[in-house]
């Protein structure tokens, strides 16, 4: 039988939890469909930035990918919900409604783009850093150049904060981080260790701000060409893939700031209620981008997950 070549294309590292899991995925739909579909992996903005890689999936010349959900909330603006600040409690949380009602809610409006939403993967909860000085209240914030990803929810919140917000792509952030461009970013743990950021970054926050995540996408016409078992096999494999993930991403965290606090890095964990009472002009803003009816759906869904 002649083997299917697919490609899968997303913007985490070579070392990242995205890359081993989404080496998982792809040996075991090679494996458990006799080598019928054979899965290569782009890595690290290989076939480009991370809306670049989305757009290739949503037209069909990459048929999978691992899209950053402020990207998809691009051509899907419910999805900048997941990214409200402060508006769950932790991962088992987020968990709840990523599985649940917020994939029920998601998959057919993504389905009208073009693309198959399989499931959501872990990117994580944001942290800041930056070369100043520490952040211990909203307050050391103002004023410090912070990098963001072009996405509204998270210039919204660091906007919120008095930040001076400025748009460096993800595959230019270290560079940009190196040469001291900006003051400091946001991103998770596992983001910030595995480019090495904090050997520019001598200070992190731990706020949890809020969650980002990489979502399983497949072209919808690549989607149809499979049998109905290898769409079993696949949507099985992405489940267990996205478990993986996760569990590296939160198990490595706690070894990852002890590593780099060995490094002489200073990491702090300031209250997080002065934070949150920031975010009126961020929910405001929010709330008008992806629409009162989809805010208050999360805001519903968080609510009814507790």
């Amino acid at each position: 039988m002649k083997s299917r070549e697919l490609k899968l294309a997303h913007f985490g590292a070579e070392n990242s939890a995205a890359q081993t899991a989404a080496k998982q995925f792809a040996e075991n739909v090679e494996k458990r469909t006799n080598g019928a579909l054979k899965i290569t992996i782009y890595a690290n903005n290989v076939l480009g930035g991370p809306p670049q890689i989305l757009e290739q999936v949503l037209m069909g010349t990459v048929d999978m990918t691992l899209s950053g959900q402020d990207q998809l909330a691009k051509h899907v603006p419910l999805f900048d919900t997941v990214a409200i600040p402060f508006s769950t409690t932790g991962y088992e949380h987020m968990d709840r409604i990523l599985d649940g009602p917020f994939l029920e809610w998601a998959k057919p409006e993504v389905e009208k783009k073009g693309a198959v939403m399989l499931s959501s993967w872990e990117w994580g909860f944001r942290q800041i850093t930056n070369s100043r000085h520490p952040i211990l209240t909203p307050d050391d914030v103002k004023g410090l150049k912070i990098r963001t990803p072009p996405a509204m929810a998270y210039q919204a919140a660091m906007e919120a904060l008095g930040a001076n917000v400025q748009t460096i792509d993800f595959s230019e952030l270290v560079m940009a981080m190196r040469q001291g461009v900006v003051d400091g970013q946001e991103n998770p743990i596992a983001t910030i260790y595995d480019l090495n950021l904090y050997e520019s970054q001598k200070y992190i926050t731990i706020v949890n701000y809020l969650y980002s995540s990489m979502v399983h996408l497949v072209n919808t016409k690549v989607w149809d060409s499979f049998t109905p078992e290898q769409q079993k096999i696949i949507r099985e494999e992405s489940d267990s893939a996205r478990l993986l993930m996760r569990k590296i991403v939160r198990d490595d965290e706690a070894k990852q700031i002890a590593d780099m606090r060995s490094k002489g890095v200073q990491i702090d964990t300031p209250p997080l209620q002065p934070f949150q009472d920031r975010m009126g002009p961020a929910y405001e803003k929010i709330r008008s981008n992806v629409g009162a009816a989809n805010f208050d759906k999360w805001m519903k869904m968080a609510a009814d997950t507790k």
